[in-house]
């Protein structure tokens, strides 16, 4: 029978050696993990503004085929809504994509680094190409006068590399693949996420988002004075009340919304830097990366807290709609 001394002197080297085979990945899966939730988070931004148009003529028909006015609403006149799509609108798409786009080529990053299996190996290098390919498209949309963001050339490394890793899968050789994507990209990525940050300060994301939300606030106070004129109980009108000033606060913070954005894009350029570095130096799981991806938790967590982003503004000001803004920012 073992000694008890053995048996726990044999646990801990097998922990340690466990540590070894596993630590070098688990960090690089956390910054693809939580980079993925903060793109969400700025997703939801631009599908927000994506849809004001569309939200818009939804609510105006609601006011105007009314009532008497009903009879007169055609499914051809439904067909009419939001056709056809701008240059502004397309721009606005352009973003959504070039934004998912950088979340799944972290999250692909982050199965890469996970994979247990060849075929999940696989599964995860067709997402990093298919992304890859797709912020290709969305640069140059946004970008019409520029080239490629990802060549030809890039596209052989990358296969290079995963292929280099071969079907035993040797932690050696994937991180050696994985440092070479993320050196190579880093650039790429830095680039991309100062093009959507440029693009959501001049693009007129937040007037839009705001012009629709006023539009629909005006219509909604509109029907609140006439649903009033019932006998209604005070519960009910103070919960439209509540309801209302919901929506007055989502107009007073629609700038602070694109800001939020504009600051979330730019963690995740800051976080995939420190991540090159650090791989850059051989160091697959460091204090550097733990500190990038706890600051993107933090602010994933804190998203849609403008109350907290305003408190760090050194000037904070109100424009003559009441929209609050951060000019710190």
């Amino acid at each position: 029978m073992k000694s008890a001394t053995s048996v726990t002197l044999g646990a801990l080297i097998s922990a340690f050696l466990c540590a070894c085979t596993v630590t070098p990945t688990t960090q690089i899966k956390a910054f693809g993990d939580s980079t993925k939730a903060i793109t969400d988070k700025v997703d939801a931004v631009i599908t927000e503004y994506n849809q004001a148009a569309l939200t818009r003529s939804f609510t105006d028909f609601a006011a105007t085929y009314n009532g008497q006015f009903a009879n007169r609403l055609t499914s051809e006149g439904l067909g009419e809504l939001g056709q056809p799509l701008d240059e502004r609108t397309k721009q606005g798409i352009a973003i959504y994509r070039a934004n998912h786009t950088i979340g799944i080529y972290a999250e692909s990053l982050g199965e890469l680094a996970a994979a247990g299996s060849r075929a999940e190996i696989d599964t995860a290098a067709a997402r990093l190409f298919g992304a890859m390919s797709g912020l290709n498209t969305q640069y140059k949309t946004l970008h019409t006068n520029q080239g490629e963001l990802f060549s030809g050339s890039d596209f052989a490394a990358t296969t290079k590399f995963i292929a280099a890793i071969g079907s035993t899968i040797v932690e050696e050789r994937r991180n050696a693949a994985i440092k070479e994507i993320v050196l190579a990209a880093d650039p790429k990525i830095s680039l991309l996420c100062d093009v959507i940050d440029k693009q959501l300060e001049e693009s007129g994301i937040h007037e839009g988002i705001s012009t629709a939300r006023q539009y629909v606030l005006a219509e909604e106070i509109r029907d609140y004075k006439r649903q009033v004129q019932k006998d209604l109980p005070l519960e009910w009108r103070r919960n439209e009340i509540k309801r209302l000033y919901e929506l007055k606060k989502g107009i007073t913070g629609s700038k602070l919304a694109i800001q939020t954005a504009q600051k979330a894009i730019q963690e995740v350029k800051t976080a995939h830097n420190t991540l090159a570095e650090e791989l850059r130096k051989d160091r697959f799981s460091s204090e550097g990366i733990a500190r990038a991806v706890g600051r993107l938790r933090d602010l994933e967590s804190h998203y849609n807290d403008y109350e907290a982003l305003l408190l760090e503004c050194k000037k904070i000001e109100k424009d003559n709609q009441g929209i609050l803004s951060c000019n710190d920012l």
